[in-house]
């Protein structure tokens, strides 16, 4: 199986996978790894707009797959049966994982339904490049949107989980979630 999670900045999709492959020892890739490698090589600041400039630059010189190829690689390489992928972004990533993967690919949607709530976390993990308001992130999301049309990816989730709790309530939605579809 190989499991990815989509959503909004701040909603907690990387703390899920995070999350998973603590607890359960499983291998995880992530495409912003692999951003931040080729910016960081590139000489840039690894603020938000330098890894989106990163993104474009590569999909323009590589073509639009050439990130999930990164990963479908890495995780065939690996031979684990389950796999962990964070930072999907475009339709293209999940479009490209199904088709190497078919059934054996899920796709998880995290949401936080309200904005000031998801901000108050973002700023809670104390991250430089999470802006300095709702505002920012509403213009962060409105950019990420307009670069990979989210909405359209999120729209592909094979499950929904809301993270409008407590910490608590996530854990227990996530380890629930695993133990369903990941273990069951």
């Amino acid at each position: 199986m190989v499991l990815a999670a989509v959503g909004k900045n701040g909603t907690g999709k990387d703390f899920f996978l995070e999350y998973i492959s603590k607890k359960y020892e499983l291998p995880m890739v992530s495409i912003g790894d692999i951003v931040r490698e080729l910016a960081t090589n590139d000489g840039l600041e690894l603020s938000r707009e330098n890894l989106h400039k990163t993104s474009q630059k590569y999909m323009g010189q590589f073509g639009q797959t050439f990130f999930p190829e990164q990963i479908v690689k890495k995780i065939r390489e690996s031979g684990a049966p389950v796999f962990l992928v964070s930072g999907i972004r475009p339709l293209s990533d999940v479009q490209f994982l199904k088709d190497a993967f078919g059934d054996e690919f899920v796709l998880v949607d995290i949401v936080i339904s309200d904005d000031s709530v998801r901000y108050g976390r973002m700023l809670a993990r104390g991250s430089e490049r999470d802006g300095n308001s709702v505002e920012k992130l509403r213009e962060f999301d409105e950019g990420e949107e307009k670069l990979f049309q989210t909405s359209e990816t999120e729209k592909m989730a094979d499950f929904v989980i809301k993270n409008d709790g407590t910490a608590e309530d996530f854990y227990a939605a996530i380890e629930k979630f695993y133990d369903e579809v990941v273990a069951g």
